[in-house]
């Protein structure tokens, strides 16, 4: 089983990879005025979840 910390952790820098390598700039780009970014992890049945939303 994963440490809740460590999983925690993850969807925090998966969420830092969508900002870093601006995931979202092409929707920008096409007129999506809204962002909503997520970024996920999970370890057997434990989930972390991060967001923010533009």
């Amino acid at each position: 089983m994963g440490d809740k910390n460590s999983i925690e952790e993850k969807a925090k820098e998966a969420l830092t990879q969508i900002n870093e390598k601006k995931y979202d700039t092409s929707m920008k780009n096409n007129g999506v005025s809204k962002v909503i970014k997520i970024g996920m992890a999970f370890s057997g049945k434990d989930v972390a979840i991060e967001s923010e939303v533009e």
